[in-house]
Order: structure tokens, then sequence, then C-alpha cells
């Protein structure tokens, strides 16, 4: 018998189905306890850990803290359903002493040591700090570069990149983010008849600037900069996440299955072929000569379920930051 999801213990309802369940499969109930035990243990060093870190910058706001808090509940769940720490298996075997800690299917022996855990969670608490590039008026809205990012992200992974590690591309900017995608932007964009600059800014509010990029279980990169699901016709490998989806206006977490490629140039790739063989993005695709016809075209044909995502592509374009990047490359 299944017990209630990974989202249980910020579900009320979710919460009470688990009771339910417990009554009629306790022991699948220690189980289930022990892993949402460790996702609260976890969210709450997550908390301890920025309330330690020094607050007042130019970007924060109280929307930046609802996505903070979000992300945070996100990577509670990724680390506690990896097994990373171990908390619940030593929790199992407490409250259980008839069997030994729950096995999980598929899983090897190796698990990251907790230094490198802490030093993973640094890393996601220092990205709001990280985005130092200025700002610009759109409009009479004064837009900021990580605030837009922030504001926009669908997907909340946590990022490590292990193609990223070998070329020593770890973006601790927008700036950065933008030099290493570009070359691959230009060419699918090419392809596309469009302007690399909407996929440079459609794939940093997808990845919130390379920061959140899909993580496998095992700790690699996805490298999905487009957040792309994997649907039927998909036969690659794929990495299951926390997905923020919009139903009815109504954001909520879901979970998804996600495509997983070996580099950045073959999330530009099948980005591209994922547009040109799927019907419902044709009529798109034939607005590519003005970017925000394309972008609300993506959206209209569901693309993504977020209301405002073209708006927020747009504003990411609109800022100076990235505008003065883009004409630097493009000059060079």
């Amino acid at each position: 018998m299944s017990i209630a999801g990974a989202a249980a213990y910020y579900d009320f309802q979710g919460l009470s189905t688990l009771r339910t369940q417990a009554i009629k499969a306790p022991t699948e109930a220690v189980d289930e306890v022990a892993a949402q035990f460790e996702s609260l243990f976890v969210q709450m060093m997550l908390k301890s850990m920025r309330d330690a870190t020094i607050e007042g910058g130019l970007f924060d706001s109280n929307q930046m803290e609802l996505y903070q808090d979000m992300f945070d509940q996100q990577i509670s769940l990724q680390l506690s359903g990896g097994g990373v720490l171990g908390l619940s298996d030593i929790l199992v075997e407490q409250l259980d002493g008839t069997r030994s800690p729950r096995e999980r299917p598929g899983d090897d022996q190796s698990v990251f040591p907790l230094a490198s855990l802490l030093s993973d969670v640094r890393r996601h608490l220092s990205v709001v700090s990280s985005s130092k590039n200025g700002s610009t008026e759109t409009g009479s809205n004064k837009t900021s570069v990580s605030t837009v990012a922030a504001a926009g992200d669908r997907v909340e992974p946590a990022p490590a990149d292990a193609d990223h590690r070998q070329t020593g591309w770890d973006p601790l900017s927008p700036e950065e983010f933008i030099r290493g995608v570009w070359d691959h932007a230009v060419d699918a964009a090419k392809k596309l008849g469009l302007d690399p600059l909407v996929l440079v800014a459609q794939s940093a509010l997808e990845t919130g600037w390379g920061k959140r990029v899909i993580q496998s279980l095992d700790g690699s990169s996805s490298f999905n900069l487009f957040g792309i699901k994997a649907g039927e016709t998909w036969d690659g490998e794929t990495a299951s996440v926390g997905s923020l989806e919009f139903r009815d206006g109504v954001a909520a977490m879901e979970k998804a299955n996600f495509r997983v490629y070996d580099s950045i140039a073959s999330s530009f790739e099948d980005y591209v072929g994922f547009l040109k063989s799927n019907p419902r993005y044709q009529q798109a695709l034939e607005k590519v000569a003005d970017s925000r016809e394309f972008l609300s075209g993506l959206q209209d044909a569901g693309y993504a379920t977020d209301p405002g995502y073209a708006e927020k592509i747009m504003d990411i374009i609109g800022t100076t930051a990235v505008g003065s990047v883009i004409n630097e490359l493009k000059n060079f």
C-alpha cells in the first residue's frame, strides 16, 4: 500500500492520509514518517543557515523570501529523498527494531559525505548574494537580473553539474552564465531563426542563472536548461524532481520527470528538435521574428503553466546588465 507523498509534511490533507494509512500499514508508515522527519530536519538546517546569513541586500523582498522558502522545501525533499544524510535509516532502525534500515532499490552504498552536502547547501544559499550586477528601468518599474530569475524559477533543484566541474564553469553571476551558454544559444537560434538572446533569457529563467539546474539522484547534472519534461517519446535518462506548476492560476509543487542530457550543447540541440517536432509549437515558430510574440506563442501552446512566463523572459531580456554583456559578445 502506498503511503502519502513526499509533500505530506506541509500538506494537512497529506498528514491526515498518512495517519490513516499508518493504521492499516504500520510497517510502511515507519519508513514514511522517518523520511518526513528527515525532510523537516534538513529544512530546519537550511533555515538556520539562512538566519545566520547577513541580510539587507539590495534585492531583498517579500517575493524573494517566498521563493527562497519554496526552494528550501524542494531542497529538503530532494536531499532526504536521495538518502544523502542517512538520518531516516537510523530512525527506521530505532523505531522498528525487528528489521534493518530500509533498503532503496537500485542504490549503491556510496553516498555524498556530509561535508560535501553542507558545501552544496552553502552554494544554494549564495545564489541571491552572488548576483551583483545592476538593474534597469523597464517602463516605470525597476527590475534587477537576480530578482527576475528568483521570481520566475519553475524548477528549483540542487545545482550540481559534472561537466561544469570538468570545464571549470560554475557561474557565480548572470554575466558568467551568459558567457557560458552564448555560443550554444547562437547555434540553436540560427536553426530557429530566433534572436539568441531569447534562448539565453529563457534558459536563465528556467535554471536561476545556472544555479538550479535539475540534478539526478546521484548528484550529476541533467544539463536540462529549458525545463523539458520526459514524455512518452523520450527514451533517454530522466530525473524526477518537484516542479512549480500553475493550475487555474494557483501555484503548486508537482512531481515530474525531466530529460537528462550529457552536455549544455545537447540541451540546446534537443530544445530545437523539441520545438520543431511538436505540432503545437508550430504557430510560435512562425513568429520568431518578434521575440515577444514567439514567447507568447510558446506560453499559449502550453510550454509553461506560469501565466507570466513570457513576460518574465522579456523582463530578463530588457535588463541593462544582460544587454551590455550580450552587446560585448556580439562585438567580440
